[in-house]
């Protein structure tokens, strides 16, 4: 009888095991053993350490404060980190931050340590980091990676979202600290996944476009930008690389019959951009870009990587703005890059929200950056960007009010439950847990290399074809 029970107890344990590493491979497909790299064309420091157990020290006379600072580690998994989500936890005196890292992490791999040089006045030097690893480990020999603060003190910044949210899930901590503009490419209205599925499908693409429109046009108001600084280009939502093959040939929005450009235009506080035919080409948006470049004269431009974001409405608004900028007078503007859509990672940045963003995952064969910039967020901006996030209709869920059969019930528990042995959330991509971090992560680029960037993405990309 006992050893009944026990065999059936460990064989429902090793069915738990065995679910729980397959549901969160679905979310995290890249190999969890591999070696993650930082290829950057610009000049940063790089310290040789040794790191024990417990942490390292720094030697007296280093100047880290207001820079970017990762530590470059070799880490290894431990049983349990194979199961639960293994972390480092890095500690400065009773301060304490922690960084999440994927199950069965093995490899190189970059702590962000940039929280611990945000000094105070009257703070002396920071001399020892203190280091705590839970269902995992790391080689002693390491490196420290340090880059200078880009210029953004005073800035004037534009940040181009290719749809309605883009901009807060990636930079609303940095538009919300600087003299800022918020530009959207498309209408959003093919992002219907949400919607309550007894609207007719016809109607759906309107409902979308309509409440994505006037998402991205009020939203920023939780960051301070003033309504003259926001604006909707209203692009159709997915055509953006079909535009780019096609220059010349006109497109539509999914909703154009039922809700016309114009009208969406029309809610456009800057004139330029509150009139619109139906017809959109590539043509047009380059020049309605070059355009807000010449209104804004941002010193600042904060777009999507084209090399590290896969998603082909990103990559295709940063070639729009490649393209715009070309012959541009004047200087450039410094760009930083950010990334919504991971290849392979789709759940990161990995952790609860209250944990910090390191590099995402993955390596590539080129430069990726001139440097890297760790924008930090204080607590209300903290709070701030999640309330944004969430004020965006296309990350809510809706109910149409009805009690629930049986069935629904039943199917909603067992969801919960195969999420809860999973160890993730119901939706382990949600951008409510992945946005609201204490950081944001850019990767700096001055505007000169831009041209140079985007011929290394389109390369691959064609290549993958």
């Amino acid at each position: 009888m006992i050893a009944g029970t026990v065999a059936i107890v460990f064989v429902m344990a090793a069915f738990a095991c065995l679910f729980r590493m397959r549901r969160y491979r679905g979310w995290f497909r890249l190999p969890a053993q591999r070696t993650d790299g930082l290829s950057c064309r610009g000049n940063h420091r790089t310290y040789r350490l040794i790191v024990e157990p417990k942490g390292f020290d720094l030697a007296n006379g280093l100047n880290l404060q207001g820079r970017t600072v990762f530590l470059q580690i070799t880490v290894k998994v431990l049983p349990l980190g194979r199961l639960f989500d293994p972390f480092i936890e890095i500690q400065e005196g009773q301060k304490t931050h922690r960084q999440y890292f994927e199950r069965g992490v093995t490899g190189q791999r970059y702590l962000n340590l940039t929280p611990l040089f945000v000094r105070r006045s009257g703070e002396g030097p920071l001399l020892r980091v203190g280091l705590r690893g839970s269902s995992m480990r790391w080689d002693a020999e390491a490196s420290l990676l340090v880059f200078d603060a880009p210029a953004i003190e005073g800035a004037r910044v534009l940040v181009l979202a290719p749809h309605p949210d883009d901009a807060e899930i990636a930079a609303f901590g940095m538009y919300g600290a600087s003299r800022s503009w918020v530009a959207t490419v498309t209408a959003g209205e093919r992002g219907t996944g949400n919607l309550p599925s007894r609207f007719p499908t016809h109607t759906r693409s309107r409902w979308a476009a309509l409440l994505r429109v006037a998402d991205s046009l009020s939203v920023p108001q939780l960051g301070q930008v003033p309504p003259g600084r926001r604006v909707n280009l209203v692009y159709p939502d997915g055509a953006l690389e079909s535009m780019y093959q096609e220059p010349s040939r006109p497109f539509r929005l999914a909703c154009e019959e039922s809700l016309p450009r114009s009208q969406l235009r029309s809610e456009n506080q800057i004139p330029e951009y509150r009139g619109g035919d139906s017809d959109c080409t590539w043509e047009k948006l380059v020049g309605e870009i070059r355009l807000l470049l010449e209104l804004t004269q941002p010193d600042v431009v904060v777009c999507p990587h084209p090399l590290v974001d896969i998603h082909s409405d990103h990559v295709y608004t940063t070639v729009a703005l490649e393209r715009a900028m070309r012959d541009l007078p004047g200087k450039l503007p410094l760009l930083l890059l950010y990334v919504v859509h991971n290849r392979g990672a789709p759940s990161y940045p990995f952790g609860p929200a209250e944990s910090l963003v390191s590099l995402p995952p993955g390596k590539f064969d080129g430069w990726v950056a001139d440097s890297i910039y760790s924008h930090p967020l204080e607590s209300g901006a903290q709070q701030a960007k999640y309330f944004a996030v969430e004020a965006m209709h296309a990350a809510r869920s809706y109910a149409d009010g009805e009690p629930k059969s049986t069935l629904l019930i039943l199917k909603s528990i067992g969801q919960e439950i195969a999420a809860y042995i999973a160890g993730v959330s119901l939706d382990p991509a949600s951008f409510l847990r992945r946005a609201p971090r204490p950081n944001e992560i850019y990767y700096v680029v001055r505007g000169n290399m831009l041209t140079a960037l985007m011929e290394q993405s389109l390369d691959i990309r064609s290549a993958s074809y």
